[in-house]
């Protein structure tokens, strides 16, 4: 799998059979997902929760578990976060107006606990860089295989916009 982050909310996901598009609308190919509700397209799962007035993607693809939260601006409770269930890599938004605040982004980050974690609608990154140690620069793609994800500790990732 290929991760690319095209800016604001949009990624394009490159899965072993389907390219898809992860942004307030969901793509697999060139076929649009309606909203929430239950999909499976090109061996890709996918799972759209309301979330007041919020949709939050779950998707499956090449064996891994992503989760987009969309432009969500609240807190989960614990029971919203278990019906998320386990998350490999989340997509969650730090910090712009109308998104959460980096504080409350790292709280939601904690309660999901994936393997990794790429923040997207941002446009400073310095408290969440600070608070979880991070002194790598961005990278162009993520490239991950199921084997390759994270055992023990998590990953941040941060995508520069391609």
């Amino acid at each position: 799998m290929q991760i690319k982050y095209l800016g604001n909310e949009k990624f394009d996901v490159r899965a072993k059979d389907a390219r898809i598009e992860l942004g307030y609308k969901i793509k697999v190919n060139d076929f649009s997902f309606p909203g929430p509700g239950e999909y499976e397209k090109n061996g890709i799962f996918i799972e759209g929760i309301v979330d007041n007035g919020n949709t939050i993607y779950l998707v499956r693809a090449d064996d891994i578990n992503l989760c987009y939260l969309g432009n969500i601006s609240h807190d989960l409770r614990e029971d919203e976060a278990k019906e998320i269930g386990d998350v490999d890599i989340l997509f969650v938004p730090m910090g712009e107006d109308g998104s959460l605040p980096t504080k409350k982004a790292l709280g939601l980050i904690s309660l999901i606990d994936p393997k990794i974690v790429i923040p997207m609608l941002y446009s400073d990154l310095t408290e969440f860089k600070k608070s979880e140690g991070i002194n790598d620069g961005e990278i162009e793609i993520l490239k991950i295989k199921k084997t390759d994800l994270p055992t023990n500790e998590r990953m941040n990732v941060i995508l520069k916009v391609s």
